[in-house]
């Protein structure tokens, strides 16, 4: 549940906990407590005016109504029949109809008179109403507990969980997920899958780190090994020149390798793209231009199928063409005599899809999903560092497509990527 509902939730059920308990100590304590004590001084006025009529009938009314009234703090009408009010020490109280006083009739000396008595009722002996207050606090305090032990429970803990889980991660910890559906167990799990992100990223730079050294030792060994021999071995001019031959190879491999990094470094920025717009037609003559004598030469055969021939797309058109120079790259070391790529574009919703196909050996099945990961290769007598299909996806994905292979029925490999329009 959503912390917004929970906590809406508890506010509804702290509502109605202090309502409830209120409620139950008003029907229970207060309102019993107060009845007895409003029916014990009814009896009570009851009897002061048996009294007081009794004192009526023997003393002046006006002595004995003030000396009563002051005796027993009572509140004392006395009016004759001809309208005239004898006594009256409280005129403000008879103007209020629901409080409840007494009333009667006095005879005396041949004149009839109306006699009324009220008394507040005494509430300082009520224990209930005392201690409302000392009640309420009660039921405050528990309600704090309650909101105290929800938010504790359902915020606080999960919160320094994840504070914990933060801390603990800097000492090479990492967090663990939660099965709890709060916003708070969403942030721990995204937490989790940072950290995992993190860890992925890490492991890959590390490799791409060691293939670094990896790569660049061995023909710099080569390198180091073949100059020191021109400065101090005697040797003739033929050796020497094929020295010479072999330290330049090997720097062009150096070269290629730090092109290469370069490369996948640079395809991970966004803001490097330049994109202009092109006809895709015309983007694929320059690649036919590129690639379809250098592929002639080695008896590979280039054919375009060409779906959206007036169509234009905004690229990079510098690192598009690097995706087809890769994955044309890739498909040639698997050619053999009589091999074939054919390059074919069409438009899918928003896309434009391009498919690179051969018909070349393939990839196995269980490498399809691994092709596009920085370092990998099928191929062990590589001597480049095995980015080119991953800087592919790099620049698809920053074009806004997504890249995919699949081996063809040819037994070949088939690249398929799009771009947006």
């Amino acid at each position: 549940m959503k912390m917004k509902n929970a906590t809406l939730l508890l506010v509804i059920f702290v509502f109605f906990l202090n309502f409830i308990l209120i409620g139950g100590y008003f029907r229970y304590f207060l309102i019993p407590q107060l009845s007895s004590a409003i029916e014990n001084n009814n009896e009570r006025l009851n009897k002061d005016m048996d009294e007081l009529i009794q004192n009526y009938r023997q003393k002046d009314l006006y002595q004995t109504s003030e000396q009563f009234a002051k005796e027993r703090n009572l509140s004392i009408y006395l009016e004759n029949t001809n309208g005239e009010v004898i006594f009256n020490n409280n005129p403000d109280i008879w103007k209020y109809k629901s409080i409840y006083y007494v009333t009667t009739f006095l005879q005396r000396d041949n004149q009839i008179y109306l006699v009324k008595i009220f008394r507040d009722t005494d509430t300082a002996d009520i224990p209930a109403l005392n201690n409302f207050i000392l009640f309420e606090i009660i039921v405050i305090l528990i309600i704090i507990l309650i909101v105290f032990e929800s938010t504790n429970q359902r915020i606080i803990s999960p919160i320094e969980k994840v504070q914990r889980s933060i801390k603990n991660y800097k000492f090479g910890i990492k967090p663990s997920r939660t099965n709890g559906k709060t916003e708070i167990d969403v942030i721990q799990n995204n937490f989790v899958d940072l950290v995992d992100a993190l860890e992925e990223e890490k492991e890959k730079q590390n490799r791409i780190i060691a293939s670094i050294s990896h790569n660049i030792k061995t023909p710099l060994t080569a390198i180091m090994g073949y100059s020191d021999r021109l400065l101090k071995a005697n040797i003739s001019e033929e050796k020497k020149q094929d020295y010479i031959e072999k330290i330049n190879n090997k720097s062009l491999v150096l070269k290629e390798l730090t092109e290469e990094f370069d490369d996948y470094l640079s395809c991970n920025l966004k803001d490097t793209l330049k994109r202009e717009k092109i006809e895709i037609g015309e983007f694929l003559n320059q690649i036919s231009k590129d690639y379809k004598e250098e592929l002639g030469e080695k008896n590979i055969k280039l054919v375009f199928e060409n779906e959206v021939k007036d169509e234009i797309m905004e690229v990079d058109i510098l690192k598009l063409k690097r995706v087809f120079s890769n994955i044309i790259s890739n498909s040639v070391r698997f050619l053999d005599k009589k091999g074939k790529i054919v390059i074919h574009v069409k438009q899918i919703d928003k896309y434009f899809e391009f498919t690179i196909s051969d018909n070349g050996k393939g990839v196995p099945e269980k490498d399809l999903n691994k092709i596009f990961e920085p370092l990998f290769t099928s191929d062990p007598s590589r001597k480049i560092s095995g980015l080119g299909l991953s800087i592919c996806k790099e620049i698809v994905e920053t074009h806004g497509g997504y890249i995919y292979a699949r081996n063809n029925k040819e037994k070949g490999l088939d690249v398929i990527f799009t771009i947006r329009k």
